[in-house]
C-alpha cells in the first residue's frame, strides 16, 4: 500500500512522535509512506522527530501553513499531492489534519482515517471534529475515555470510532543526562514535570502550589521540562531564594528518559488530555505517578489507577496526593507494576499493528 499520513505540524508532542513511529514501522512492513506536515518545517530545537525520520528516509513534505490565512494554500497543496500521486490510504492526527483531509480526501475516493488525541474543550472544535469524523471511514480514538467524549460531548456516530491506544518501545538503558547542563544535585529526590509549560498542563497549578508544595517536601526538587507561554514565570519561581535552588525549568530536552529514571515520581496537574503519552513513557521506566484523573489515564493505570490520581481540578487532593505518596513505603511496587503494564499492555508493535490491519480492511 502508499499510505500518506497526514499532521498538524512535526515538533516534538506524542501526536509527532506517534506519527513518527508509525510511518516507520509501515516502512519496514514493505508499504510505501509519505507524511504531509501542514505547518512548516519546524526550528533546530524541536527537530528531533523529523531528524529521525529523515534518518529513515521517510518522505516528507512541509506545506508551510501558519494560520487561517493560508489554509487555502495548504488546502491546493495537499490535493496537489494526492493527485498527483494517490495514496491507497490516508490517516491523519489533530483535528487541523482531520478537517483538512475531510475536505480534500472523500472526492478522491480514497479511505480515509482520522485521529482525536485530545478530549478538545473548545466547542467550535467540537462541530469540526463531528463534520471531519462523518466524512471518514474510521475516526482513531486514542483510549476509551477520548472516545467516549466524542460519542457523550462531539455527537459522533459511535460506529465509526475505534479505540487504538499508545504504545512504548524501551530498548536497553536510558542515555546519561546529557553534560552539566543543571544544577540538580546528584543525590536530589525529584518530583519530575514533563510537558508543555501551558494552561492545558496545568503547569499555572503546579507553579503556583510549588512553594506550598517544596516545604512540606524538604529533601525534594521539582525538576520542570518542557517550554510554552508559562516558561518566564517557571524560571521566575526556579530563582526563588526560599527554596535554594529547589526549583528546576530545564526547557526542550532530549534526555527525558535519562531524567525519569534518576526521578522519584512523575506529577502532571493537567487540565485534559487523551492518553498522556508521557504517563506511559514515565511508567515504562517504573516510576510511580501523580495525576489528575483525566481521558486515558484510567486506561493506563489500569487496577492502581485510585492510588496514583484524583478527580479532575482536585488541586488540594492532587498536592496532598504528592505529599502522601513522598512517605509512602509502597512507591517501589507502584513504580513495579506501572513498568509491568506499560510493557505488557502497550507494547508499541502491536498496537502500530493495529492500524495497518484497518488500512488493509479498507483497501481498494
Amino acid at each position: 500500500m502508499r499510505i500518506d499520513l497526514v499532521i498538524t505540524e512535526l515538533e516534538t508532542g506524542g501526536a509527532e512522535r506517534c506519527c513518527a513511529a508509525l510511518a516507520m514501522f509501515l516502512q519496514d512492513r514493505g508499504h510505501a509512506v509519505r507524511i504531509i506536515s501542514l505547518g512548516p518545517r519546524p526550528i533546530e530545537l524541536k527537530m528531533s522527530v523529523v531528524r529521525s525520520l529523515e534518518l529513515a528516509k521517510i518522505e516528507i513534505h512541509f506545506l508551510n501553513g501558519l494560520n487561517w490565512r493560508g489554509f487555502p494554500s495548504v488546502l491546493t497543496q495537499l490535493r496537489t499531492l494526492m493527485r498527483r500521486n494517490p495514496p491507497t490510504v490516508v490517516q491523519s492526527f489533530l483535528w487541523h489534519a482531520n478537517f483538512a483531509t475531510a475536505l480534500v480526501v472523500p472526492s478522491l475516493k480514497i479511505p480515509l482515517y482520522g485521529g482525536i488525541r485530545v478530549a478538545e474543550r473548545r466547542r467550535w472544535i467540537h462541530r469540526l471534529d463531528r463534520w471531519s469524523a462523518s466524512r471518514s471511514t474510521k475516526t482513531i480514538c486514542v483510549s476509551n475515555g477520548v472516545m467516549e467524549w466524542c460519542v457523550r460531548v462531539e455527537k459522533m456516530d459511535a460506529s465509526k470510532l475505534v479505540v487504538i491506544p499508545n504504545g512504548i518501545s524501551i530498548a536497553g538503558q536510558p542515555s546519561p543526562i546529557e553534560g552539566r547542563t543543571h544544577r540538580v544535585p546528584e543525590n536530589a529526590r525529584i518530583l519530575l514535570f514533563v510537558g508543555r509549560l501551558d494552561l492545558q498542563k496545568g503547569a499555572d497549578i503546579l507553579i503556583t502550589r510549588a512553594p506550598a508544595l517544596l516545604r512540606q517536601l524538604p529533601a525534594h526538587h521539582l525538576v520542570l521540562l518542557g517550554d510554552g507561554p508559562l516558561r518566564n514565570a517557571a524560571n521566575a519561581l526556579g530563582r526563588l531564594p526560599e527554596f535554594s535552588g529547589r526549583i528546576h525549568a530545564l526547557g526542550l530536552r532530549d534526555d527525558v528518559r535519562a531524567w525519569m529514571a534518576r526521578s522519584e515520581r512523575l506529577i502532571l496537574p493537567t487540565r485534559f488530555e487523551g492518553m498522556p503519552n508521557v504517563i506511559l513513557e514515565a511508567m515504562a521506566e517504573g516510576l510511580p505517578i501523580v495525576v489528575t484523573r483525566v481521558e486515558g489515564v484510567a486506561d493506563l493505570l489500569g487496577e492502581r489507577t485510585e492510588e496514583q490520581s484524583v478527580d479532575r481540578d482536585h488541586w488540594d487532593g492532587f498536592f496532598r496526593l504528592v505529599v502522601e505518596q513522598s512517605n509512602a513505603a509502597n512507591s517501589k511496587d507502584l513504580g513495579q507494576a506501572n513498568r509491568e503494564r506499560a510493557l505488557s499492555e502497550f507494547e508499541l508493535t502491536k498496537q502500530l499493528a493495529s492500524y495497518e490491519s484497518y488500512y488493509r480492511a479498507n483497501e481498494m
